[in-house]
């Protein structure tokens, strides 16, 4: 089987990910879940990712010098840029999504389940501009989002909202090995670094639409659980959990998308 090549190029790391392997199917998957990050020559210095299919339902995964078997490649891979993301030092990569307006950025955070990917793909729809989803690059010391368009990767459950708030997209479905997505790019998106407006720490109700100013100092404590990657507690990244905790931060449990649409239209308005 022939070799291939992609470089993913995602900002805020220090470098690339080369990845090398002999399986088309999981170049293609990579093409679409990532779109424009990857790249057919290195944007930076690179690091390199091998994945090779050794037999019928298992390959073999390398990377830093360490190598073992594995029945699931893309597994593999998104394992790997998980464990190893290596965000430059100016960067607090948060597990969010985030839109833009009145080119203000607003994030979304909270934990798994509590419907941050499908919220801002209700709000992108809905006409505001995407900056990222998932991870979140916000450089603490400009108190900026960096824009990663990376497409919206949605579980089958978020689809069915969207599709309950009278929303339709332009998709592709990815089943492949454990991946099972539906991948969305919208066509309105930030492309510079926008200014922080506000931070939502979202709860998913059955019923209940409120909004509720919290202190830095909470905030502080939310930010520090929200991370993509454990974070050392000094400086430079107290400071930077702090400097961001200053920003106007929200608890918002939400029932109805169209209540979180108006809260963001306001605060975009005042903060």
């Amino acid at each position: 089987m022939e070799m291939m090549k992609r470089y993913l190029s995602m900002p805020g790391r220090k470098y690339d990910y080369c990845i090398v392997t002999d399986c088309p199917d999981l170049i293609n998957v990579l093409e679409i879940c990532y779109c424009g990050l990857i790249k057919c020559e290195p944007v930076r210095e690179c690091v390199d990712l091998y994945v090779y299919q050794i037999s019928e339902g298992e390959y073999k995964g390398s990377f830093h010098g360490k190598t073992s078997i594995y029945k699931d490649p893309i597994r593999f891979v998104k394992g790997i840029l998980f464990e190893y993301p290596f965000f430059t030092e100016d960067i607090l990569a948060l597990h969010g999504s985030a839109i833009a307006v009145n080119n203000k950025a607003f994030l979304f955070l909270g934990s798994t389940g509590k419907g941050k990917t499908t919220l801002a793909a209700y709000l992108v729809i809905s006409g505001y501009k995407y900056i990222t989803e998932d991870c979140i690059l916000a450089d603490y010391r400009k108190g900026t989002i960096a824009p990663c368009l990376r497409p919206f990767h949605l579980r089958e459950g978020g689809m069915k909202v969207l599709e309950q708030n009278n929303i339709s997209l332009e998709y592709r479905h990815v089943d492949y090995f454990s991946f099972n997505k539906y991948v969305y790019m919208p066509q309105n998106v930030a492309t510079l670094p926008t200014q922080i407006g506000g931070i939502f720490f979202i709860e998913r109700s059955e019923e209940r639409n409120a909004v509720y100013p919290i202190s830095p100092e909470d905030a502080f404590f939310r930010l520090i659980k929200s991370t993509i990657t454990q974070y050392p507690l000094r400086s430079p990244y107290i400071q930077g959990f702090k400097k961001l905790s200053k920003v106007p931060c929200f608890k918002v449990e939400y029932a109805d998308f169209s209540f979180v649409k108006e809260v963001v239209e306001y605060k975009a308005r005042v903060c």
